[in-house]
């Protein structure tokens, strides 16, 4: 209670959390290895092991969390001359729509037009692509080859460029209008080399999504981007992270650019531009938002990738080894990369049960009583200094979470890597991925249901234990330890398998909730009508019509335009007029949108929109709550769906046309104005670009991107999206 108001209060729990730990780790260690067998001695120094792994890294987020931190601002007028700053957006398979949008944003930084370029680095080298970047006004570049990913891409933008600061900016992230006058100023400092901004993520990751908790807990990553990241500021240890970073030039050169030869190249060349004194800022605050994985799936990919990477890099640069770091940034390195064993200990935590309570192995042996006695304080301790470190934008029991749904696929990772090095292909995140259907990932869920069936047979044997004559444990105590340990990570266990159900995606790019006024203008007869609007994407928007007259004037069908703000006069297609009480609604998509009111959309959403993320913090966000909501939601006609009463069951065989022209027969199971879905004998890869022929009366051939494929039987089913209009009809 007192820790929220009194630094003192603070460091006086956080001593006792890292006092009472040690205590309970210095009597485990001392009286409770198993001495009935090698195996159970085996078993118990390995969670031994990881039990002090984790206390290690309890003391080094006790360090980060000791005071806080928080940077000067160093404004532009502090330079006698502004730099010129060159901006690398780096591609390789992304949509246009999305290139378009982070392009957009870039151009409207309030910088000096003079001293500032835009460059699309695509090592997809596409064609689509240069004449998208060159019509909007920014510099196209590509390369021969794919040598080294994305540091070789960016590595090639530099020897094409000479600005004196460079920005690096993932495809999808999109910038705000102030990302440059909050970060520039550091640089008058000659010794800073890079400045970090914060990764925001403005849709909902896999675990917010899928078990419809959006607005209770926050984006997984988002505990790392600001309050670890902070936390490394203090000791000029911040990670760079990829994105949303610039970099003096000069330092960059003097470390041969950005590294390679690791999957990680960001973590490693921040931490070799911190070498040798040079300094590095972290800005805590939201200065470009962008998109997290979209499937648990590609969740997962994502963090083997990044695990990797982290072992990798100590593999070519070991931080206890490599010259010019400073002890706490060797530390901070070090403790960042052990992260990643996480996997492999809470593997550990979750096996040690079972494997008592199925085959009698042990891995500690004491009564209850004493165990309590140790355990217990220092279990609340912990509980109770997280939630002041943490600053309620992370729980211990999320964190556990967390840790249980990823922690199978981590362990393979991290042993791989270690023992195999198998080379892996590096994997571009997936974005704007469309499916209308809720399915489970069975491939994914393989080792928690096998955890959870092993719980089951375990519990099974503890109630013949209990409550018939057969007596299979010794250790009546040793039995009670195991079923609550069993319990609480069957939890985890539950959770991880409901995150696997994959909700479904309609809707091709985020809707933001906006409250608007605007005009909604008649061409027939230049009536103009207020509305209001309710929720708004780059391509249409939920509209609150303020009159009976304006319901009535949608029905009819008139010719609409829009005007709000710089948003002025982008026509309307209308999908569907609902009424709710006295109050009536109207979905509508834009029509023939000029790169000017495309650039007011991204200017209103992105650039010059308020920031709604972070304050965000846990709330409601008990395990029990997310469960009932995700039964309650998961049993309800998804909202999304009331917007695609438009899309239109048929049965119609159909012709997809391949890169090399090649011929596929498929059959059309739906269709509306924006995609499609096809079933087919072979599988289609997500990303690619065919040409679809349908005889549909209100279909004409069309290019489409493929969004998503399932397994369905013998046959597959695709999700395809239209890339040239494909119907004049007002009802397709």
């Amino acid at each position: 209670m007192f820790a929220r108001k009194y630094l003192a209060a603070k460091y006086l729990l956080l001593a006792a959390f890292l006092g009472l730990n040690l205590i309970y780790l210095i009597w485990r260690t001392a009286f409770t290895l198993p001495t009935m067998g090698v195996i159970s001695l085996i078993v118990g120094i390995l969670l031994l092991v990881t039990e002090w792994a984790g206390y290690l890294q309890s003391v080094v987020f006790t360090i980060l969390s000791w005071r806080p931190f928080k940077q000067k601002t160093v404004p532009l007028s502090a330079f006698e001359e502004l730099p010129t700053v060159d901006v690398y957006i780096a591609t390789y398979n992304e949509p246009a729509d999305l290139l378009k949008r982070t392009i957009s944003a870039s151009q409207m930084m309030r910088y000096p037009e003079d001293k500032l370029r835009i460059y699309v680095c695509d090592d997809g080298r596409r064609a689509d692509i240069r004449q998208l970047t060159e019509s909007m006004g920014a510099i196209y570049l590509d390369r021969p080859d794919n040598k080294h990913q994305k540091a070789g891409n960016l590595n090639h933008a530099m020897t094409k460029t000479n600005g004196e600061i460079i920005v690096t900016m993932d495809a999808d992230m999109v910038p705000r209008a102030n990302f440059l006058e909050r970060t520039l100023g550091y640089f008058t400092d000659e010794k800073v080399s890079f400045v970090q901004a914060p990764q925001v993520f403005y849709n909902a990751d896999a675990f917010q999504y899928n078990l419809f908790f959006e607005d209770n807990i926050t984006n997984e990553q988002d505990f790392f981007m600001r309050r670890l990241e902070e936390g490394k500021d203090r000791y000029n240890a911040t990670m760079y992270v990829g994105s949303n970073a610039l970099f003096r030039r000069r330092s960059l050169e003097e470390i041969g650019g950005f590294a390679t030869g690791v999957i990680t190249e960001d973590m490693a060349t921040g931490m070799l531009l911190q070498t040798n004194g040079q300094r590095t800022v972290f800005v805590n605050e939201t200065l470009a938002v962008g998109l997290s994985p979209e499937t648990y799936a590609d969740l997962l990919k994502q963090r083997d990738r990044w695990c990797r990477g982290n072992i990798q890099v100590i593999r070519k640069w070991n931080p206890l080894t490599i010259k010019g770091l400073s002890f706490m940034q060797r530390l901070l390195y070090m403790d960042g990369i052990h992260y990643w064993f996480f996997g492999i200990y809470k593997m550990v935590y979750l096996l040690a049960p079972l494997l008592f309570l199925l085959f009698s192995i042990y891995s500690l042996q004491t009564d209850f009583s004493t165990l309590l006695m140790f355990w217990l304080p220092a279990f609340l301790s912990s509980q109770l200094a997280f939630r002041r470190m943490a600053d309620n934008k992370r729980t211990t029991l999320w964190s556990h979470v967390y840790e249980v749904a990823l922690a199978p696929y981590m362990a393979v990772s991290v042993l791989t890597e270690l023992f195999f090095r198998k080379s892996i292909k590096f994997n571009v995140t997936r974005k704007g991925i469309l499916n209308n259907r809720r399915h489970f990932l069975w491939r994914t869920s393989t080792p928690y249901v096998i955890l959870l069936a092993m719980s089951a047979a375990s519990l099974i044997m503890v109630g013949i234990d209990l409550f018939t004559p057969v007596q299979i444990y010794d250790s009546v105590s040793m039995l009670y330890i195991n079923i609550f340990w069993v319990l609480y990570n069957a939890i985890a266990l539950v959770m991880a398998l409901t995150i696997a159900v994959e909700r479904p995606r309609f809707r091709e790019a985020e809707r933001f909730d906006v409250t608007l006024d605007a005009e909604l203008r008649n061409g027939m007869n230049g009536h103009i009508h207020k509305v209001r609007i309710i929720d708004l994407s780059e391509y249409g928007a939920r509209l609150e019509l303020l009159d009976t007259k304006s319901a009535h004037l949608l029905s009819a069908g008139a010719n609409l335009t829009l005007s709000t703000g710089p948003l002025q006069g982008i026509q309307l297609h209308k999908h569907w007029v609902s009424q709710e009480g006295k109050s009536y609604y109207a979905g509508v998509s834009f029509q023939d949108v000029t790169l000017d009111q495309y650039r007011s959309l991204v200017k209103i959403l992105f650039v010059d929109a308020a920031d709604i993320y972070t304050s965000r913090e846990y709330v409601n966000s008990t395990l029990w709550n997310a469960a009932a909501q995700f039964f309650k939601q998961t049993k309800a006609l998804p909202k999304q769906s009331e917007r695609q009463s438009i899309r239109e069951t048929v049965t119609v065989p159909a012709i997809l046309q391949l890169a090399d022209d090649r011929k596929v027969e498929t059959t059309m199971m739906d269709y509306s104005l924006s995609g499609c879905q096809v079933e087919l004998r072979n599988p289609l890869k997500p990303g690619q670009i065919l040409r679809l022929q349908a005889n549909h009366s209100s279909f004409r051939e069309s290019d489409v991107r493929v969004q998503w494929v399932q397994k369905r039987g013998r046959k597959y089913l695709a999700g395809l999206r239209f890339l040239t209009e494909t119907s004049d009809s007002d009802t397709a």
